[in-house]
């Protein structure tokens, strides 16, 4: 949301900007809305306030197509399993790359200094989009294995196991996501 209210800012301040060399902005948000004041601005419209008018994720990834990507490392574990046992020992990680697409409209509007009988406000809409990359790793707690005594420390001792955890991960995910998605 941060990158949309900049590149708002920045389009409605080039579109309406005397020749300033500084632009500064302050900002007070609440859950719906954004009123800025922005100095860059002609001097008739001060403030500009920013509503989300609607905001839904289309593309979400199918489940199915859900693929983990696994790396594996030596370690030096001690007390491997609650035992006395300390070795060399290769573990598993796993992680899923999630990328969706947040849609978003949103209604704008320049309010001018002075009030509205100084000079109408002007009232826009814009609709874009915006690719979200979420990476998912997978759980230790789900781990085949422990090491070390406190604190103790969880390890997927196979590739598959590590791959099976980041993928159910995922899949969670995306069943959270669900709910955002566009109708």
């Amino acid at each position: 949301m941060r990158k949309i209210f900049f590149t708002l800012c920045v389009l409605v301040g080039a579109a309406f900007a005397q020749q300033s060399s500084q632009t500064t902005t302050q900002k007070s948000i609440n859950a719906k809305s954004v009123s800025v004041k922005v100095n860059g601005l002609p001097q008739q419209y001060t403030s500009l306030r920013i509503d989300t008018l609607s905001r839904c994720i289309s593309a979400l990834p199918a489940s199915e197509n859900i693929v983990a990507t696994a790396e594996g490392r030596t370690e030096y574990l001690k007390r491997i399993s609650g035992t006395d046992k300390n070795d060399y020992v290769k573990v598993w990680n796993a992680k899923v790359g999630l990328v969706y697409v947040w849609k978003y409209k949103l209604h704008y509007l320049l309010i001018p200094q002075g009030g509205l009988e100084a000079q109408p406000p002007i009232f826009h809409e814009a609709e874009g989009s915006y690719p979200i990359t979420e990476t998912i790793q997978g759980d230790p707690q789900d781990g085949d294995f422990f090491a070390f005594s406190s604190p103790r420390r969880y390890y997927f001792n196979s590739q598959e196991a590590a791959e099976a955890s980041a993928v159910k991960r995922a899949k969670q995910r995306i069943t959270e996501l669900n709910a955002l998605e566009c109708k």
